[in-house]
């Protein structure tokens, strides 16, 4: 079953020309920018290309500035045409964006329900770790998974550490269906992440691709643009 979305996620870009070229020339059909990049300047100039734009951040765990990362990609979608967003709670002890701790499922609600009321039918995502709650017991998994269309375990096989698991690509998209299932998301709504692209190889990739296609899945979702991606990663995107 061929691909029918791709998205190239980026954390930063030194140029935005430079990353719509290298987008485009990747074939991929959409891109996620972190939020806190120009996506005023980003959107019209990928949309001019046929592309999606969808913003991404990991928000604070404290409500006020938590609130206003929402408020932001509310606006990005109402006044400026951004086509969804993804919203990443990770959990990381003494940080302020450390969502595994008890007590947040109502700041994750209200946040959710601040960017989804904004634009009505436009993609609203969750992504974080593939293990989910095996890994953060305390997030509040639930209202993020509630209000999510797209759910996106980050199957990633290789980090800066090493392996994930066995660094096995298929394996680790099936354990991140069976993760957010069990976590309590929908089956049919969960796609898995391919990460991180500058530490893995085109075989990897393509394993990727051909998981999802056995899985059903028709979209794929890239981890992340960086300068040191090889050529041939590249490649195997876009012929995923």
């Amino acid at each position: 079953m061929p691909a029918t979305e791709k998205i190239l996620w980026v954390v930063g870009y030194n140029s935005l020309d430079a990353f719509h070229d290298l987008a485009m020339n990747a074939g991929v059909t959409g891109v996620a920018i972190r939020t806190d990049n120009n996506l005023v300047k980003a959107i019209p100039k990928f949309h001019n290309s046929g592309l999606k734009v969808f913003g991404w951040r990991w928000p604070s765990a404290n409500r006020d500035p938590a609130m206003t990362q929402a408020a932001k990609a509310a606006s990005l979608l109402k006044d400026e045409g951004m086509d969804g967003y993804f919203v990443d709670p990770e959990g990381e002890k003494g940080k302020h964006w450390d969502w595994d701790q008890p007590g947040l499922e109502n700041l994750a609600g209200d946040f959710c329900a601040e960017v989804k009321e904004a634009a009505p039918g436009k993609r609203f995502g969750v992504t974080s770790h593939f293990k989910a709650h095996k890994v953060f017991p305390n997030l509040p998994w639930q209202p993020f998974l509630e209000a999510a269309d797209v759910l996106l375990p980050q199957s990633y096989w290789r980090v800066a550490g090493g392996n994930v698991f066995k660094g096995n690509p298929a394996q680790n998209y099936r354990l991140g269906i069976k993760h957010w299932t069990d976590a309590g998301g929908n089956p049919a709504r969960i796609v898995p992440m391919a990460g991180e692209i500058a530490l893995t190889t085109a075989a990897k990739i393509s394993e990727y691709a051909a998981e999802a296609a056995i899985q059903g899945r028709t979209e794929l979702h890239f981890y992340t643009s960086t300068p040191v991606v090889t050529p041939s990663v590249w490649q195997a995107i876009a012929a995923a």
